[in-house]
């Protein structure tokens, strides 16, 4: 009896569709056969990169994967964002501060109409990926690539004067595009943001005390310029580094709106 039943679990496993053991993932942007693509259940990154040739415009490097998995954490981190944000605004408005309730109030704005995409930072250049084990990661039901085409400007956002889109210039350093683009009265001197377009953050020294290795900025790369922590007392001092980390899951085209 034990082994009859044996064989029909193997008759059953090999009679099953292959579909069955599928993952659907969406490929899209600048790729010759953009669309649904189906794949094996054991598909990696590689197997979904390589689904559909780059165009010869392609940017790999500002390519993003994104993951139904991870849009119920950063759900709840856009949430908090935009909790901290308002609550900071009515404490600077109860301080008479009201030049930084406005500040407060733009990154608001500015923030909640950005989507919750589920970007998780990942190698996503086709043939570099497929011999890479460690980055070459499983894919799953749902997930997204997208890849951009490759733009030629950086942006400066946060606590700046107005939003700018400055050409890029090769090898110069993250923090000297602010000369190009003058920080408002309200940010922190000391410090920046780097987030590069595969989706990366660094913070960077930017005072005189505390300036570190020259960073060169990647086409596509967008330096957050954050607000001086001294005013956002009574509010979650990682505001700042979550703001980033939150502005990093925005898709490069995505990325690239005014506020």
């Amino acid at each position: 009896m034990i082994r009859r039943r044996r064989v029909h679990v193997l008759l059953a496993a090999m009679l099953c569709p292959l579909a069955a053991h599928a993952v659907n993932v969406q490929i899209s942007g600048a790729v010759t056969a953009p669309g649904l693509k189906q794949l094996s259940g054991h598909a990696r990154l590689s197997d979904a990169a390589l689904a559909s040739p780059l165009s010869t415009d392609a940017y790999p490097l500002g390519a993003s994967w994104q993951r139904p998995s991870l849009q119920v954490e950063q759900a709840r981190l856009k949430a908090g964002l935009l909790f901290d944000l308002d609550s900071a605004r009515l404490q600077a408005l109860r301080d008479d501060r009201t030049a930084l309730a406005d500040a407060l109030a733009s990154l608001h704005d500015w923030l909640q109409p950005m989507p919750v995409t589920g970007r998780e930072v990942a190698l996503l250049d086709p043939r570099p990926v497929e011999i890479n084990a460690t980055e070459n990661r499983p894919i799953a039901e749902g997930d997204t690539l997208y890849y951009p085409r490759r733009p030629s400007t950086i942006k400066v956002v946060g606590a700046v004067k107005q939003v700018c889109t400055l050409p890029l210039v090769a090898l110069q350093n993250a923090q000297d595009y602010l000369g190009a683009c003058k920080p408002s009265s309200l940010a922190d001197g000391d410090w920046i943001f780097v987030i590069q377009p595969d989706g990366r953050v660094t913070k960077q020294g930017a005072g005189l005390w505390n300036r570190g290795p020259a960073m060169p900025l990647a086409p596509g790369a967008m330096i957050y310029v954050p607000l001086r922590e001294t005013g956002l007392h009574g509010v979650s001092p990682e505001l700042n580094q979550e703001l980033a980390a939150f502005l990093a899951t925005q898709p490069l085209t995505a990325a690239e709106g005014d506020r």
